[in-house]
């Protein structure tokens, strides 16, 4: 008990002696040994610096290709989000091409400038067209959806549409299954109604109603919306139609005015004509009517010397 308590008392002294009494049998060994024990020393004491030096490098090169590999992951990413808006956009372009080929009307492409906030009872839209471009009052304005509005008011080189979900706006439409007539009105409450059909028309939910053309004031065939409900109002003498619109009018992208037709295409007017000088018309119908007088009269009888 006295030798370790003399060791704890003095413990530097101790390692010191202990130190000194190694060194000194080191000394004595021979030198093949001595290089032998240094190594083996070497690597035990030296390992866990080495790996923690391997280990750090590694860290290092893991992290740098993490950064790559991240970096790679966005650029990727980025690339497909840039390709699914191409996908999006061709599939857009290819449904506007196949709606004006297979049309006879003659459409204006049109951007929208400004757009109702919120919908009250009269809601126009602005679009990049006007009368530089052609454009006049009352025509109508489409989507490859259907039908939007009309031209309200026309500007050198902007319009502005009245939109059908305005409640000074009237349109007359068909059902396609029964082809019953109605008027397709709106309201800010109720939204889209039809009106004018009697209680015993055969009017389903899930019916599509178009344009039907009568007026002249809008082509036929434009779509304009869905039955969503019919319902029968005690007291009264028409059914209560309820319509989803058939372009959203919320998400509205792509317009086009529809500014000519052809001749046998339905339900529009005939199409704008430039003015005739009446001046120049007058003297031609007098020409002609002279020289019709003239031809008619019978020759005169020469006389005689």
């Amino acid at each position: 008990m006295a030798l370790p308590a003399l060791l704890a008392r003095h413990r530097d002294r101790a390692v010191f002696v202990a130190c000194v009494v190694a060194a000194i049998a080191l000394l004595g060994l021979p030198s093949s040994f001595r290089h032998s024990l240094a190594r083996s020393l070497g690597v035990v004491v030296y390992a866990p610096a080495n790996g923690a030096l391997w280990l750090g490098d590694h860290l290092r090169r893991l992290q740098g290709e993490n950064e790559a590999l991240r970096e790679r992951l966005m650029t990727l990413a980025d690339e497909w989000r840039r390709g699914e808006e191409y996908r999006r956009e061709a599939v857009r372009l290819r449904r506007l091409l196949e709606f004006r080929e297979r049309q006879t009307y003659r459409f204006l492409p049109a951007e929208l400038l400004s757009y109702p906030v919120d919908f009250r009872e009269r809601n126009l839209l602005r679009i990049d067209r006007g009368r530089r471009d052609g454009v006049h009052e009352g025509m109508p304005v489409v989507s490859p959806a259907g039908l939007i509005g009309a031209v309200f008011a026309v500007h050198e080189g902007t319009a502005e549409v009245q939109m059908l979900a305005s409640t000074d706006c009237a349109v007359s439409c068909r059902d396609r299954r029964s082809r019953v007539i109605g008027v397709l009105k709106w309201d800010p409450r109720r939204g889209f109604t039809v009106d004018r059909v009697e209680l015993n028309e055969d009017i389903q939910a899930g019916d599509l109603f178009m344009t039907s053309g009568l007026g002249s004031r809008f082509p036929e065939g434009f779509l304009l919306g869905t039955v969503t409900a019919v319902t029968s109002p005690p007291g009264l003498l028409h059914q209560d139609i309820r319509l989803a619109p058939a372009v959203p009018l919320q998400r509205l992208e792509d317009v086009f005015v529809v500014t000519a037709i052809s001749y046998d295409a339905p339900g529009f007017p005939v199409p704008f004509v430039e003015p005739v000088d009446s001046t120049a018309l007058a003297d031609s119908l007098a020409r002609a009517d002279s020289l019709a007088k003239a031809q008619a009269a019978p020759p005169a009888r020469g006389r005689r010397p």
